[in-house]
């Protein structure tokens, strides 16, 4: 299968970006009614206190096209000019295993190296095995698990851009988990 990745200059084309994160996360999508709920208090509140979120660098898009139908994006930005957040990726379930994440995780890698970014970072549900996988064969190291309300159980992916970075990661992290197993 042919596929193209572009970097979009902006947002996604809708409805239908809308409805491929609807039908790509349709597994995971179990929030629940409670979560919505809370989820709503909170921006109602930073409302009444004239508040806003913090600000990142302007999101950047990447874009998987087979002709003109978009089967899959990856996106995400830059965290204090050094590191290279991948907030969400994507990819049609038709159009799976035909290489198209892995495709969008080398343009995503690619721009973070051209933009001297030293790793890049995402977060996955712990039963994403696929993507897990991916980024692990490619040289992402776990670096860290938390919980989330809406996703559960979440591990924290990291590239080191530089061999010097990853080697200081692995002297500093490796001499604990000996201990810690031990």
């Amino acid at each position: 299968m042919n596929f193209t990745i572009t970097q979009q200059d902006g947002k996604f084309i809708e409805p239908q970006f809308s409805e491929l994160v609807r039908v790509a996360f349709a597994s995971v999508q179990t929030e629940s009614a409670e979560l919505a709920s809370v989820v709503a208090k909170e921006r109602d509140f930073a409302s009444a206190l004239n508040t806003t979120p913090p600000t990142h660098s302007p999101m950047v898009r990447f874009a998987a096209h087979v002709g003109d139908q978009l089967v899959g994006w990856s996106c995400g930005w830059f965290e204090r000019g050094d590191r290279f957040y991948m907030v969400n990726s994507g990819v049609l379930p038709s159009h799976r295993k035909l290489g198209i994440y892995a495709a969008l995780l080398d343009a995503v890698i690619q721009h973070a190296k051209d933009s001297a970014a030293n790793i890049v970072r995402s977060q996955h549900s712990v039963l994403n095995n696929a993507i897990i996988i991916c980024k692990l064969r490619r040289g992402f190291q776990i670096t860290g698990l938390s919980t989330s309300a809406q996703m559960g159980s979440l591990v924290e992916l990291t590239l080191h851009l530089s061999a010097a970075r990853g080697e200081l990661f692995a002297a500093r992290v490796t001499p604990l988990a000996a201990t810690v197993t031990t």
